[in-house]
């Protein structure tokens, strides 16, 4: 790996002449990726630096959850990198050839900060940033949702990024072909009985849908494990996988549910200006309702619970014997009451 690494950094960098890997380790944690560290001595210009580094590898296919491209999520980083304002870490690019690395892999800066936001809240040690870096992390949401499509995603690559059929000539068409993509594979993750829960969600989906909102470029898994904080600002959003053409709110919903799962407390903040919510719709000059953010939570959640429950139905079907699949039911099914509570299941709660 260590060569494929430096032979990403010299197309990159042509004018690197000496690179050295030190300290290559995976990081643990994560479901969809390979993830490793290190750091690469370079010479460039007769000068000697050091370079912090993320190897984002795929796994096997039949290890996947999300099929998405590496080059597709190098050309949307550095579109956001060098055409917006949105903070994210340098990607020095990708290789697509599985030889070198095993699989599918890019190279990416290590952006520095705390990824620690639990530290955030709950007496954790870094309380005194909290108002500030979630101010930040709305600000730049804001700057993400208003991003120029057309810029950032000028081919295209984004409006179907999974390859599941899914169509964003409008709103409408964006969510009805989003409902027929959920409905169509509920074959495909119906592994169990209690997975009528789901089924059940998507047709109450597509039966009360919202009012429309202008598309955007979403994070798609915008949690409180996705960004880096450092000083009172976020350094970096991380983990753009998932990243797609579709409802800004979305992104809200989500982080709705993930501040249940993860015990934080994100969407109470900044609390001087009423909450993220209240903060998002001041800075966006949009009227977003807290009952909308229900709908997408519910929403986030069946369009990551299609891809997750299909690895957990492979495993099932003993189509391979890997273990993650089985520790996926339980970080997943917790999120079932939820979205009973969401449907309005009597005697649920959130």
């Amino acid at each position: 790996m260590e060569q494929a690494i430096i032979a990403v950094l010299r197309r990159a960098e042509p004018g690197i002449t000496d690179a050295t890997v030190n300290d290559l380790q995976p990081i643990p944690g994560g479901f969809s990726r390979e993830t490793f560290r290190c750091d690469v001595t370079v010479t460039r210009g007769g000068a000697q630096e050091v370079l912090p580094l993320i190897i984002r590898k795929n796994p096997p296919d039949i290890e996947a959850i999300l099929n998405t491209s590496r080059a597709v999520e190098h050309d949307l980083i550095e579109a956001l990198r060098t055409r917006t304002n949105v903070p994210v870490s340098r990607s020095y690019g990708y290789e697509m050839d599985p030889t070198p690395f095993g699989e599918p892999a890019m190279v990416l800066e290590r952006a520095s900060g705390s990824g620690q936001t639990s530290a955030l809240f709950n007496g954790g040690t870094d309380e005194d940033q909290t108002e500030d870096v979630i101010r930040h992390l709305c600000e730049v949401l804001v700057e993400l949702h208003s991003a120029d499509i057309s810029t950032v995603d000028p081919e295209g690559a984004l409006v179907d990024p999974r390859g599941v059929g899914i169509r964003a000539g409008s709103w409408d068409e964006y969510m009805d072909t989003t409902f027929e993509y959920y409905i169509r594979e509920y074959g495909t993750i119906n592994w169990d009985p209690v997975m009528m829960m789901l089924l059940d969600s998507f047709l109450t989906l597509r039966r009360n849908k919202p009012r429309p909102a202008k598309l955007a470029l979403i994070h798609g898994d915008f949690n409180p494990a996705n960004f880096l904080y450092e000083n009172g600002r976020v350094t970096a959003l991380i983990d753009w996988e998932n990243s797609r053409i579709g409802d800004p709110r979305e992104d809200l919903g989500w982080m709705v549910l993930m501040d249940i799962l993860s015990a934080t407390s994100v969407m109470s903040y900044p609390k001087k200006e009423g909450g993220f919510l209240a903060y998002y719709n001041k800075l966006a000059g949009t009227d977003i309702t807290p009952e909308e953010l229900g709908y997408f939570t519910l929403f986030g959640t069946a369009n990551i619970a299609v891809p997750v429950h299909q690895s957990v139905a492979r495993r099932i079907r003993k189509e391979h014997m890997l273990l993650l699949p089985l520790y996926l039911i339980q970080s997943s099914l917790p999120a079932l009451p939820a979205m009973a509570h969401l449907m309005g299941y009597p005697g649920t709660t959130a």
